[in-house]
């Protein structure tokens, strides 16, 4: 009997054991660059094509990474993107995109030629929420240093023609662009990053809309963003 009564203690105490590790893991918390753009009244784009972007890989991860002004950076298991970075900044220019211009991603929808598409690869050299930093005045912020090619398939222009006069529409533009976009330092930390990172997906998205919209009206390109 006594021995019993010690092995039903040491299955309860095992379990207790158990249940209070398991309340004391604590459960990551999950944030989407979820875009809120105002969509063009009259774009003249249809169909666009956006690729995969480009990242440096210390931030293409899930977690979110905070770094401060000497590069130390500060790795949130608890705070993490609902996908590796790279995901996020490519399904959230592909969505504000769709939305902003009014058109179709043909890359994520399936869709096959046979109209005038845009072709948008974007590659970021920067996205790092820098949290503190030596200037005082500059404050905490979201770093953003991009640059993208848009490319014109238009199937019913030839891709070379030897007569001179008749006028072919430009077929690439290369633009680039760097700011910084503030952090809610009244915030708490993590909402203060993923807000600020919001804005600085929604300023990308409006930047690289204009580029598309100027290729597809044969205007140059104005605007912040650099352009040729």
């Amino acid at each position: 009997m006594r021995s019993r009564v010690s092995f039903k203690q040491a299955a309860v105490m095992v379990i207790g054991t158990l249940v209070l590790s398991a309340c004391a893991t604590p459960s990551p918390n999950y944030y989407a660059l979820t875009p809120h753009v105002a969509p063009l009244s009259n774009s003249p784009v249809q169909m666009i094509e956006v690729s995969p972007v480009g990242l440096p890989d210390r931030l293409d991860r899930s977690q979110m990474v905070l770094e401060d002004a000497h590069g130390q950076s500060d790795v949130l298991d608890l705070s993490r993107w609902t996908s590796s970075l790279s995901s996020e900044l490519h399904d959230a220019l592909s969505s504000g995109l769709q939305q902003k211009l009014g058109a179709v991603d043909r890359y994520n929808s399936g869709m096959t030629g046979g109209k005038v598409a845009y072709r948008i690869a974007v590659d970021f050299a920067r996205f790092d929420i820098i949290e503190h930093t030596t200037d005082a005045a500059e404050g905490p912020h979201v770093a953003v240093s991009v640059s993208w090619i848009v490319k014109r398939e238009d199937p019913a222009l030839p891709a070379i023609t030897s007569d001179k006069s008749v006028p072919v529409p430009d077929r690439q533009l290369s633009c680039r662009l760097a700011f910084n976009t503030p952090i809610d330092s009244a915030a708490w930390r993590v909402d203060g990053a993923v807000g600020a990172s919001r804005i600085a997906v929604n300023h990308v998205v409006d930047v690289v809309a204009a580029s598309v919209v100027a290729m597809a009206s044969n205007m140059p390109a104005a605007g912040e963003a650099s352009c040729s």
